[in-house]
C-alpha cells in the first residue's frame, strides 16, 4: 500500500471526511485508480466531480489529472519484475495463494475492463479497422501476443493486415506507404517499449488513424493516438496478465465480424476449405 507522504502531507490543510474516502480509494487501489477519470471515480465513490477536482488541488495539484500522473509513477515504480515478485511473495504463503490471487487479479481485471471501456471509442476503432486500407500491427516483447493475435484473426477475415516485427531493418520500409487511409494499432503496457511509441508517433505524422491499447490515456502511446483503448494489466506476478487485453481485441474483432456478417462467414468458409484441403488438423 502507498504511504500517504508518498502522495504530500494532509494535516495542513486538513482534508475533509468526503475527501479521505476519495485518498483513502487512491492509497488502498492505487492500480485500479490511474484508470478512471475524476468523472469516473466520483461515480464509483457516489460523489461529485468537485470532490474529486477540490482533493487533488488540496494536496498541491493542479487538478486531478496531476494526481494521477503522480500515482501511476508511483504504480509504475513498482513494477518492475523483481518488484513485482517480491511483492507477490510478501503476500502469499502456498502455491495455493498464488493460484487464487492470480485468477482472482484476472477476474478483476476483466470486471474493470467490461466497466471502463469507452463504447464510443470502442465502436470507432471497429469502425476504423473496417474501413482501412491497411492495417499495421505493433506488440513488442510480452505484447507480441496481442499483436499476433490480431493480426492472425484480421486475416481470417481477409483484411490487409501486416505486424510489424523489428530486427531486419525492413520494419521500417514496410510503413514507407503508410498513410490516411491506414490503421495503425500499437500495444505496450509499463514499462512501454521505445519502438513501439516511436513507430505510433511516426503513424501519426504520416496521417494514418493510430489506436493505442495501453494501461493509461496517461500513456506515451495516448497523446499520438486517435482512440485509446485502456486496460488493466496487473496481476500477482512477475509477468504482465494480458487477459483483460485479449479479451478486449476478441471483442473487437467479434463485433468486426458482426459488421461484415456475410463477407466475414464467405472469408472463413473459405479458410476452412483450405484448410481441410491441406489436412492441417489431426482429425484422429
Amino acid at each position: 500500500m502507498l504511504k500517504l507522504d508518498d502522495i504530500r502531507r494532509t494535516e495542513d490543510p486538513p482534508i475533509t471526511p468526503t475527501q479521505r474516502r476519495v485518498l483513502d480509494f487512491l492509497l488502498k487501489r492505487p492500480e485500479e485508480a490511474v484508470f478512471l477519470t475524476a468523472s469516473r471515480l466520483a461515480n464509483q465513490l457516489d460523489l461529485s466531480d468537485a470532490s474529486i477536482v477540490r482533493l487533488a488541488q488540496t494536496l498541491g495539484y493542479e487538478g486531478y489529472p496531476d494526481l494521477r500522473r503522480r500515482l501511476r509513477e508511483l504504480v509504475k515504480a513498482r513494477m518492475t519484475t523483481v518488484g513485482r515478485l517480491d511483492e507477490t511473495a510478501r503476500r502469499v504463503e502456498t502455491v495455493q495463494d498464488v493460484f487464487r490471487n492470480v485468477l482472482a487479479r484476472d477476474a478483476r481485471n476483466l470486471r474493470m475492463t467490461l466497466d471502463n471501456t469507452d463504447m464510443a471509442s470502442f465502436t470507432a476503432v471497429v469502425r476504423a479497422l473496417d474501413d482501412a486500407r491497411k492495417i499495421y500491427v505493433i506488440g513488442l516483447r510480452s505484447t507480441n501476443c496481442l499483436a499476433a493475435f490480431l493480426t492472425s484473426a484480421l486475416r481470417f477475415m481477409k483484411k490487409e493486415v501486416a505486424q510489424l516485427v523489428p530486427g531486419t531493418g525492413e520494419m521500417w520500409e514496410e510503413l514507407r506507404e503508410l498513410g490516411p487511409e491506414d490503421v495503425v494499432v500499437g500495444f505496450s503496457f509499463p514499462r512501454y517499449t521505445k519502438l513501439t511509441v516511436e513507430v505510433i508517433i511516426h503513424a501519426r505524422e504520416k496521417g494514418a488513424r493510430v489506436v493505442a491499447v495501453t494501461d493509461s490515456d496517461l500513456s506515451p502511446l495516448a497523446a499520438p493516438a486517435d482512440w485509446t483503448l485502456t486496460v488493466p494489466y496487473e496481476i500477482d506476478s512477475y509477468m504482465e496478465s494480458f487477459t483483460a487485453a485479449l479479451s478486449l481485441m476478441n471483442a473487437v474483432v467479434t463485433a468486426l465480424a458482426f459488421t461484415n456478417h456475410e463477407r466475414t462467414m464467405e472469408a472463413l468458409r473459405e479458410i476452412e476449405e483450405s484448410w481441410a484441403e491441406r489436412g492441417i488438423y489431426w482429425e484422429g
